[in-house]
């Protein structure tokens, strides 16, 4: 079960974490911005950009079959590559599914929601499945989908996990090939701290697809964290402390550092309600539930 995590990616960590974040990373997107203006206006540069492509350097590619589990057998862990830094090890990485699922099960119970037989629940931003694969006893009774941008940890998903699994690759434009009302749970753990321009668009969408009466289950980004990072020294934190203009005098109602997929959005949980409140309630609102990002829970009107 052990998987260490090999040469390669801890120079990965490194570059993320000394480099790509931080000040440097502020430079270089100083410089990005200026040299795109010279050639493409930054509002169009997004559409050309809608999801990430299985073996994107590759003109062409197969998909191999792949044996059926054993009955009984557990769920397979993805490669490295595939664990988003979730994690040094193999164990770290289920951990921390279990962790996140696990609080979200504790403020679902909280609020009086269980799930039904033949429940159908959505994972908006599923990757490799961490979260997604502690719905199992679910999948086997109802529906459990997982939706990505990134077409290869999808690709990975149908291979190993599906049955008792669904997936699908998404883009980054709002659009979900369901009818309305389908599903009775969805959730979406730190996606919504990289949607900037098309949040609305695609809360409504997501509203569009949950039943009357149906819950989201979303992390963010809000004062809370702020709190928390400015005391840490991670990569986030580091990123964030370039840009304290943004939330010194505590007047901001929402901020994006960085566009695009690349992009940490904070919101000011206040404002945020406000926004939420035509269109669904706010359940509880619970910090540190995602580790520093804060989780609502919402239930559609």
């Amino acid at each position: 079960m052990t998987q260490r995590v090999t040469l390669f990616g801890r120079a990965r960590y490194f570059f993320r974490n000394y480099v790509v974040h931080g000040r440097v990373r502020v430079f270089l997107q100083y410089l990005f911005t200026k040299f795109q203006a010279l050639f493409i206006q930054p509002t169009i540069l997004p559409y050309f950009v809608t999801f990430f492509p299985h073996r994107k350097s590759s003109y062409s590619y197969m998909i191999p079959k792949v044996a059926p589990r054993a009955e009984g057998a557990e769920l397979p862990v993805p490669p490295e590559k595939l664990w988003y830094g979730y994690g040094k090890t193999a164990e770290e990485w289920l951990d921390s599914g279990k962790k996140h699922v696990g609080n979200m099960r504790r403020i679902l119970d909280e609020s009086g929601h269980s799930f039904a037989e033949e429940s159908r629940i959505l994972e908006f931003g599923c990757a490799g499945a961490r979260m997604l694969r502690c719905f199992a006893d679910e999948a086997e009774k109802g529906e459990v989908w997982g939706t990505d941008i990134s077409a290869d940890h999808i690709v990975w998903c149908k291979q190993y996990l599906s049955p008792p699994f669904h997936f699908f690759t998404t883009t980054t434009a709002p659009h979900l090939p369901f009818e309305d009302g389908y599903f009775d749970f969805i959730y979406a753990g730190s996606v919504f701290t990289h949607i900037d321009d098309l949040t609305d668009a695609w809360l409504m969408e997501l509203r569009r697809v949950t039943k009357k009466d149906g819950k989201l289950y979303i992390t963010i980004h809000d004062n809370d964290t702020i709190r928390i990072l400015s005391q840490q020294k991670d990569f986030i934190a580091k990123t964030l402390s370039c840009h304290k203009h943004y939330y010194e005098n505590r007047d901001f109602g929402m901020f994006t550092i960085g566009r695009f997929m690349r992009s940490q959005v904070f919101y000011d949980s206040e404002y945020l309600t406000e926004m939420l409140d035509p269109f669904f309630e706010t359940l509880s609102i619970t910090p540190e539930a995602y580790d520093f990002q804060t989780a609502f829970l919402l239930r559609k009107k």
